[in-house]
């Protein structure tokens, strides 16, 4: 019986033995069959198409340059830009409901101010402070007298200026329209003669103050060359010249002014006063506009005005003596 047994065992054996057999050989001809055809069909001459796998399906090859598989290429929509433009129509009428233009706000920290002083001379210390206007040209004014002067670039700007009336009102105003007002009194106006002589444009006019006989270039002799200061009012023997400009600037307003202390005067007589103009390069051939104001015993007369035109440029560096726009003055002794 037990022989029986393991006579059986051996037959399962063999049986699974040659069944594992049978299936490896058939696999492996099966293999070898389908590349020997491809082979063949790669062969010239063989007439046969290969098959091929899609292009789309890139099978990453080992030990080449990159294993990563290919990402398809893109492919577009089918869309296409109309090849003629498109006309859009707008409505010509404005639609409402816009919103009006900004106004101007002024800046902070820009205001303007003026403060003034009386001081010796029937003079006023303006003080005038503007931040946001440095470097620009301040407008002046002050009783029909108006001159231009630079600002310096901090905005501080502080000048003398003479009175020509004895409750004094000055003004500073800058390009944009900022500006400020300020008064003074000066109640010692009446002791002072004053003229002034003003215009616009380039150098060329000059007041001339010859006192008391003196004649031209001797120390009676006051003008733009020779003004002297405030200290020639000192004992009442002579008068001073100040002079307000913007250098450099064509158009701005200029002036000059002759001071003397009339109810102080040492000495009589008369002071003769002059304008003289020089033909220059700057103004020959060009329309010039002067205007004069005399100050006597605290009285401001109404100003004379000329308008004239200059000679050719052959004339440049000659003089004209201006007539009849100032009167000379006359001294009593005190």
């Amino acid at each position: 019986m037990k022989d029986l047994r393991n006579a059986y065992r051996r037959y399962a054996l063999a049986f699974a033995t040659s069944s594992a057999a049978i299936c490896i050989g058939f696999a492996m001809q099966t293999s070898e069959a389908a590349i020997l055809v491809e082979e063949e069909a790669e062969a010239p001459g063989s007439g046969r198409t290969p098959l091929r796998l899609p292009q789309d399906m890139n099978v990453p090859v080992l030990g080449g340059v990159s294993t990563l598989p290919i990402m398809p290429k893109e492919r577009g929509h089918g869309a296409s830009l109309p090849s003629r433009p498109v006309l859009v129509a707008v409505a010509d009428d404005k639609p409402g409901g816009f919103l009006p233009a900004e106004e101007h706000t002024p800046r902070l920290g820009c205001t303007v101010s003026l403060q003034t002083e009386t001081t010796a001379g029937a003079l006023v210390a303006l003080t005038a402070l503007a931040p946001c206007h440095g470097g620009e040209l301040a407008l002046i004014e002050h009783a029909g007298l108006r001159f231009h002067v630079e600002t310096p670039q901090d905005g501080s700007l502080q000048l003398m200026v003479p009175a020509l009336s004895e409750t004094a009102n000055f003004s500073v105003s800058y390009p944009n329209g900022d500006g400020a007002f300020a008064s003074a009194d000066v109640e010692s106006l009446p002791f002072y003669d004053r003229v002034v002589l003003q215009w616009q444009g380039a150098r060329g006019p000059e007041l001339h103050a010859r006192e008391f006989g003196a004649d031209y270039g001797e120390l009676g002799h006051v003008w733009r060359e020779a003004p002297r200061d405030l200290s020639a009012l000192a004992g009442g023997t002579g008068g001073f010249l100040m002079r307000f400009e913007a250098v450099g600037m064509l158009s701005a307003a200029q002036a000059e002014v002759y001071t003397f202390p009339t109810g102080l005067a040492n000495a009589r007589g008369d002071i003769a006063i002059s304008i003289e103009t020089e033909v220059t390069q700057g103004n020959c051939g060009q329309d010039m506009a002067l205007s004069s104001m005399t100050l006597h015993q605290g009285n401001l007369r109404a100003p004379r005005e000329l308008r004239m035109q200059m000679p050719d440029c052959d004339a440049v560096g000659e003089f004209l003596l201006l007539k009849n726009l100032v009167e000379d003055l006359t001294i009593a002794q005190k």
